[in-house]
């Protein structure tokens, strides 16, 4: 993408506003496409001039869309999974050389955007995981994801340590339903015996929680606080 600085991003939502304006930041030219008048009302008032309503059922007017204005890379960013899938599909059938970048959050639909056809698939929960190690080493880059990540400020990272005799203690991670059950995500966890080391649970890894060991969670403010309650955590 580097040598043609000329994108059409589609979905200007919770993700497709902030990549929008991190790439227009980065000297990109960002054309928006959008389902609705809505959404390019909010991309206007941001600044953005390059907008476009779309039917994207419609292959002539995307067809058009693209061979008017000359695009070679595509970034589907709809909040909605569903349609970055569709999307991908139908441009690669258009265009056997365009370029298509996909944003997703699941491994399911990470599998299914790179059957579909997708150039490159950014997992927005790997790049949630991989934040922790930007806040340490490159703040400013941490910054920018909180940005295109955290746009909704009741979503919260949180390091709690796991309480002597808690109903954590001793027991493998995966045995716990978190998302499910707690309404949190466990991104990773630092092992004191391991001398204070942090492991990204995004790598699939087991692990069998102690007393003292810090987890670092993400969910809304609320649920985070309601986890912490029942492991008997003050603050």
């Amino acid at each position: 993408m580097a040598k043609n600085r000329k994108i059409l991003l589609f979905g200007f939502g919770r993700y497709g506003e902030q990549i929008a304006k991190n790439l227009a930041l980065d000297g990109y030219h960002v054309a928006i496409a959008a389902i609705n008048k809505e959404d390019l009302k909010t991309a206007s008032k941001d600044g953005f001039e390059d907008l476009h309503v779309v039917d994207i059922e419609d292959d002539m007017q995307l067809t058009d869309l693209v061979m008017d204005n000359g695009y070679t890379h595509i970034f589907c960013a709809f909040d909605d999974e569903e349609l970055n899938i569709y999307l991908t599909i139908t441009f690669k059938a258009l265009f056997r050389n365009i370029h298509i970048i996909a944003i997703c959050e699941s491994k399911e639909t990470e599998r299914k955007l790179k059957l579909a056809g997708a150039d490159r698939v950014i997992d927005t929960m790997v790049a949630a995981a991989n934040r922790l190690y930007y806040i340490v080493e490159k703040p400013a880059v941490a910054e920018a994801i909180d940005k295109i990540l955290f746009k909704d400020k009741s979503i919260i990272f949180e390091e709690i340590e796991v309480p002597q005799g808690s109903f954590l203690d001793g027991v493998n991670l995966k045995d716990i339903a978190f998302s499910k059950k707690y309404k949190v995500i466990v991104i990773g966890l630092v092992d004191r015996e391991l001398g204070n080391k942090f492991i990204f649970v995004t790598r699939g890894i087991n692990h069998k929680i102690d007393a003292g060991d810090v987890l670092v969670v993400v969910g809304k403010k609320e649920d985070v606080q309601s986890f912490k309650n029942l492991l008997g955590v003050q603050g």
